[in-house]
């Protein structure tokens, strides 16, 4: 008797608990309420009021991320196929920062699906043709957005990453031949030293600014490999000369007084989650330097490129 009782109330607990797990992960993949438009004042202009404006899509891509980590794809698919069937941040954009928020955000709705396997893919193919003309037009729109175009610096590149993601994604040979344009753009700019003019114009935020413009500099040459595409060469291999100028401030934040004397200030994520582009730099060159830069920043995690990189891209380290 004593053993058929315990039996019955491990069943209940079971069963119990089988309840709770499927209500907890059924909370964690309800989706949040689309956004009609992303339209936050400027980071600058009003910290406190663009922080509280983009709360709502921070929200939605920590979400998304988690799930992609985690590899729950129907989740991941449920998110994305609710915000895409209510053409969620399609709506107008009065100031100029929603511009670059909602190009951010494709960018990382693609390398979420980018993470994703094949098999899940190609058995999602119908959910996937909801998703992916949604990113098309976020991608276009990004394409055609003049807040961007005319600044010709780091957004420029960030722009040429979200069109060459979303390119990819959708199958879309025009949106990665205007994203490699972009990248293009970026890599030409590059100086003999690594430098990029229009960041070392922005002061003691210029060794920031390099760290940040090389970000989808790296991502974007990872992505045009697929196309056959070698970016790493271009302008006699710009990208190293940029990746070897932001690796040697990491190791010495004074080396960067060669490019200019003011002094610099970093925000705390610029030598953490934004050194994510020393994952698939490291596994395409196996610069030497990088496993003590990357190892003790690991995992990587950052919110425009699908969450956690080091899963995504990274490789065993060399001792």
């Amino acid at each position: 008797m004593r053993s058929q009782f315990i039996r019955i109330v491990g069943a209940v607990s079971l069963a119990i608990g089988m309840s709770l797990g499927i209500s907890q992960a059924t909370r964690a993949c309800a989706v949040p309420p689309p956004l009609a438009s992303i339209d936050p004042p400027g980071f600058y202009d009003d910290p406190a009021g663009y922080a509280q404006a983009v709360k709502p899509m921070r929200g939605f891509i920590d979400q998304l991320n988690k799930a992609a980590d985690s590899s729950q794809w129907s989740c991941t698919l449920d998110l994305l196929q609710g915000w895409a069937q209510a053409d969620a941040l399609m709506g107008p954009i009065s100031g100029y920062q929603g511009y670059y928020e909602r190009s951010w955000a494709g960018t990382d709705f693609a390398m979420v699906l980018l993470r994703m396997p094949q098999d899940v893919s190609s058995a999602n193919a119908n959910r996937l043709h909801v998703i992916t003309p949604w990113l098309t037009r976020i991608a276009i729109a990004t394409r055609d957005a003049d807040a961007i175009n005319h600044l010709h610096n780091n957004l420029v590149y960030w722009a040429g990453l979200n069109l060459v993601a979303i390119g990819t994604v959708a199958q879309q040979q025009m949106l990665i031949d205007a994203g490699l344009a972009r990248a293009r753009e970026g890599i030409n700019d590059i100086g003999a030293q690594g430098e990029l003019v229009r960041e070392v114009k922005r002061g003691d935020r210029a060794l920031h600014y390099h760290t940040f413009a090389l970000i989808p500099l790296v991502f974007t040459a990872e992505l045009a490999q697929r196309q056959g595409i070698d970016l790493y060469q271009e302008n006699h291999g710009a990208i190293g000369r940029l990746a070897n100028l932001v690796t040697q401030a990491v190791q010495d934040p004074a080396s960067f007084a060669k490019i200019t004397p003011i002094e610099q200030k970093l925000f705390p994520w610029t030598f953490q989650d934004e050194l994510s582009w020393m994952e698939p730099y490291y596994a395409r060159t196996r610069d030497s330097r990088l496993p003590a830069l990357i190892a003790p920043r690991r995992p990587f995690s950052e919110w425009r490129l699908g969450g956690n990189v080091t899963d995504a891209w990274g490789v065993a380290l060399s001792p």
